[in-house]
Protein backbone atom coordinates (compact mmCIF):
# COMPACT_ATOMS: atom_id res chain seq x y z
CA UNK A 1 0.00 0.00 0.00
CA UNK A 2 2.89 2.74 1.04
CA UNK A 3 6.62 2.55 -0.62
CA UNK A 4 8.61 2.99 2.62
CA UNK A 5 11.74 2.60 1.43
CA UNK A 6 14.33 3.07 4.18
CA UNK A 7 17.38 5.32 2.18
CA UNK A 8 14.26 7.35 0.69
CA UNK A 9 15.14 10.97 0.65
CA UNK A 10 12.20 12.64 3.02
CA UNK A 11 10.37 14.42 -0.11
CA UNK A 12 10.02 10.92 -1.64
CA UNK A 13 8.26 9.69 1.28
CA UNK A 14 6.03 12.42 0.99
CA UNK A 15 4.87 12.07 -2.46
CA UNK A 16 4.73 7.93 -2.23
CA UNK A 17 1.85 8.60 0.72
CA UNK A 18 0.15 11.37 -1.49
CA UNK A 19 0.03 9.33 -4.32
CA UNK A 20 -1.73 6.66 -3.60
CA UNK A 21 -5.17 6.15 -5.99
CA UNK A 22 -7.60 8.26 -4.44
CA UNK A 23 -8.28 10.37 -7.40
CA UNK A 24 -10.28 8.09 -8.54
CA UNK A 25 -12.79 7.14 -5.48
CA UNK A 26 -16.14 8.42 -5.35
CA UNK A 27 -15.39 10.25 -2.53
CA UNK A 28 -12.43 12.33 -3.97
CA UNK A 29 -15.18 13.48 -6.66
CA UNK A 30 -17.50 14.42 -4.14
CA UNK A 31 -20.09 11.89 -4.96
CA UNK A 32 -21.39 9.11 -2.76
CA UNK A 33 -22.31 6.09 -4.40
CA UNK A 34 -26.26 5.76 -4.54
CA UNK A 35 -26.41 2.71 -2.14
CA UNK A 36 -24.79 4.93 0.75
CA UNK A 37 -26.29 8.18 -0.18
CA UNK A 38 -29.88 8.54 1.62
CA UNK A 39 -31.79 9.67 -0.59
CA UNK A 40 -34.77 12.13 1.15
CA UNK A 41 -37.65 14.44 -0.80
CA UNK A 42 -38.60 17.03 1.96
CA UNK A 43 -42.00 18.94 1.20
CA UNK A 44 -41.23 21.70 3.57
CA UNK A 45 -42.93 23.69 6.05
CA UNK A 46 -44.08 26.64 3.50
CA UNK A 47 -45.12 24.22 1.00
CA UNK A 48 -48.10 23.29 0.01
CA UNK A 49 -49.24 20.33 -2.12
CA UNK A 50 -52.84 19.80 -3.84
CA UNK A 51 -52.32 16.48 -5.72
CA UNK A 52 -51.19 12.85 -5.69
CA UNK A 53 -47.64 12.24 -4.97
CA UNK A 54 -45.96 8.80 -5.92
CA UNK A 55 -42.05 8.71 -4.58
CA UNK A 56 -39.30 6.15 -5.33
CA UNK A 57 -37.15 7.71 -2.10
CA UNK A 58 -38.03 8.56 1.44
CA UNK A 59 -40.28 11.31 1.72
CA UNK A 60 -40.65 13.98 4.70
CA UNK A 61 -43.77 16.03 5.20
CA UNK A 62 -43.24 19.18 7.07
CA UNK A 63 -46.02 21.23 5.17
CA UNK A 64 -49.19 20.37 3.89
CA UNK A 65 -50.35 17.83 1.48
CA UNK A 66 -54.07 16.91 -0.26
CA UNK A 67 -54.06 13.72 -1.94
CA UNK A 68 -52.76 10.64 -1.87
CA UNK A 69 -48.79 9.82 -0.96
CA UNK A 70 -47.75 6.56 -2.93
CA UNK A 71 -44.21 5.77 -0.97
CA UNK A 72 -44.31 2.16 -1.27
CA UNK A 73 -40.53 0.45 -0.83
CA UNK A 74 -39.57 3.43 1.36
CA UNK A 75 -40.21 5.52 4.54
CA UNK A 76 -42.70 8.51 4.85
CA UNK A 77 -42.15 10.64 8.00
CA UNK A 78 -45.21 13.54 8.85
CA UNK A 79 -43.30 16.37 10.86
CA UNK A 80 -44.78 17.78 13.79
CA UNK A 81 -45.91 20.99 11.96
CA UNK A 82 -47.00 18.84 8.98
CA UNK A 83 -50.37 17.83 7.52
CA UNK A 84 -51.89 15.07 5.11
CA UNK A 85 -55.45 15.22 4.50
CA UNK A 86 -55.68 11.73 2.29
CA UNK A 87 -54.69 8.61 2.03
CA UNK A 88 -51.09 7.48 2.34
CA UNK A 89 -49.79 4.06 1.31
CA UNK A 90 -45.48 3.43 2.52
CA UNK A 91 -43.80 0.15 3.88
CA UNK A 92 -42.66 2.21 7.27
CA UNK A 93 -44.37 5.55 8.36
CA UNK A 94 -44.12 7.86 11.08
CA UNK A 95 -46.61 9.80 11.99
CA UNK A 96 -45.81 13.28 14.19
CA UNK A 97 -48.23 16.15 12.75
CA UNK A 98 -51.84 15.76 11.64
CA UNK A 99 -53.36 13.03 9.27
CA UNK A 100 -57.48 12.67 7.66
CA UNK A 101 -57.12 10.22 5.95
CA UNK A 102 -56.31 5.99 5.65
CA UNK A 103 -52.58 4.75 6.30
CA UNK A 104 -51.83 1.71 4.61
CA UNK A 105 -48.29 0.51 5.65
CA UNK A 106 -46.50 -2.78 4.89
CA UNK A 107 -44.35 -2.85 7.57
CA UNK A 108 -44.66 -0.65 10.91
CA UNK A 109 -46.31 2.41 11.26
CA UNK A 110 -45.66 4.57 14.60
CA UNK A 111 -47.62 7.55 15.69
CA UNK A 112 -45.31 9.59 17.69
CA UNK A 113 -46.70 11.99 20.60
CA UNK A 114 -48.90 15.20 19.93
CA UNK A 115 -49.83 13.33 16.64
CA UNK A 116 -53.67 13.59 15.54
CA UNK A 117 -54.95 10.94 12.87
CA UNK A 118 -58.40 10.64 12.09
CA UNK A 119 -59.17 7.27 10.00
CA UNK A 120 -58.32 3.80 8.86
CA UNK A 121 -54.64 2.15 9.84
CA UNK A 122 -53.98 -0.71 7.96
CA UNK A 123 -50.50 -2.39 9.41
CA UNK A 124 -49.04 -5.28 10.77
CA UNK A 125 -46.83 -3.31 13.26
CA UNK A 126 -48.50 -0.13 14.77
CA UNK A 127 -47.39 1.92 17.88
CA UNK A 128 -49.33 4.37 19.07
CA UNK A 129 -46.90 6.46 21.69
CA UNK A 130 -48.32 8.02 24.77
CA UNK A 131 -49.98 11.64 23.76
CA UNK A 132 -50.97 10.73 20.59
CA UNK A 133 -54.33 11.37 19.41
CA UNK A 134 -56.59 8.79 17.06
CA UNK A 135 -60.03 7.80 15.85
CA UNK A 136 -60.69 5.13 13.84
CA UNK A 137 -60.42 2.30 13.17
CA UNK A 138 -56.95 -0.63 13.15
CA UNK A 139 -56.79 -3.16 11.54
CA UNK A 140 -53.21 -5.15 12.25
CA UNK A 141 -53.92 -8.69 10.05
CA UNK A 142 -50.81 -8.99 7.91
CA UNK A 143 -53.25 -11.04 5.43
CA UNK A 144 -55.54 -7.94 5.66
CA UNK A 145 -56.89 -7.83 1.62
CA UNK A 146 -56.31 -4.53 1.24
CA UNK A 147 -52.58 -4.51 2.47
CA UNK A 148 -51.92 -7.67 -0.05
CA UNK A 149 -53.31 -5.37 -3.04
CA UNK A 150 -51.50 -2.17 -2.23
CA UNK A 151 -48.31 -3.60 -2.03
CA UNK A 152 -48.43 -6.75 -4.84
CA UNK A 153 -47.11 -4.69 -7.52
CA UNK A 154 -43.65 -4.05 -6.15
CA UNK A 155 -43.47 -0.61 -8.11
CA UNK A 156 -45.13 2.59 -7.02
CA UNK A 157 -48.25 2.50 -9.13
CA UNK A 158 -50.81 4.83 -8.68
CA UNK A 159 -54.01 2.63 -8.24
CA UNK A 160 -55.82 2.63 -5.10
CA UNK A 161 -57.35 -0.10 -3.63
CA UNK A 162 -60.64 0.07 -4.08
CA UNK A 163 -61.30 -2.18 -1.21
CA UNK A 164 -60.23 0.23 1.60
CA UNK A 165 -63.94 1.10 2.14
CA UNK A 166 -65.60 -1.68 1.13
CA UNK A 167 -66.64 -5.26 2.91
CA UNK A 168 -62.86 -5.57 4.59
CA UNK A 169 -63.40 -1.90 6.45
CA UNK A 170 -66.61 -3.08 7.05
CA UNK A 171 -65.58 -5.93 9.47
CA UNK A 172 -62.74 -3.50 11.19
CA UNK A 173 -63.51 -2.62 15.19
CA UNK A 174 -63.95 0.86 16.00
CA UNK A 175 -60.93 1.94 18.26
CA UNK A 176 -60.87 4.71 19.93
CA UNK A 177 -57.01 5.79 21.90
CA UNK A 178 -57.89 8.07 25.10
CA UNK A 179 -54.87 9.90 27.44
CA UNK A 180 -54.36 6.59 29.60
CA UNK A 181 -53.33 4.62 26.68
CA UNK A 182 -56.00 2.05 27.22
CA UNK A 183 -57.66 0.61 24.23
CA UNK A 184 -61.22 0.32 23.88
CA UNK A 185 -62.92 -1.67 21.05
CA UNK A 186 -66.67 -2.81 21.59
CA UNK A 187 -67.02 -2.29 24.96
CA UNK A 188 -63.90 -4.48 26.24
CA UNK A 189 -61.01 -2.37 27.80
CA UNK A 190 -58.20 -4.04 27.46
CA UNK A 191 -54.73 -2.50 29.61
CA UNK A 192 -51.64 -1.35 27.43
CA UNK A 193 -50.07 -3.96 28.78
CA UNK A 194 -52.36 -6.53 27.50
CA UNK A 195 -51.53 -4.95 23.72
CA UNK A 196 -48.75 -6.55 21.68
CA UNK A 197 -47.20 -4.28 19.02
CA UNK A 198 -43.76 -5.83 18.28
CA UNK A 199 -45.45 -7.60 15.64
Amino acid sequence: MFNKAKNAPPEHKSSTLVSSDTSSSPAAQGKLPNSSRPSVSVIGSHTQVEGDINSDEDLTVDGHVCGTITCKQHTVTLGAKGYIKGDVFAHTLHVSGEVAGNLVVLSRATIHKGAQVSGTIIAPCLVLEDGSVFHGSIDMDPDNDVLKSAFSDSSNSTTKPSTLNGPSSANLQETTVDKSSSIRTDAKEYDKTDVNTDG
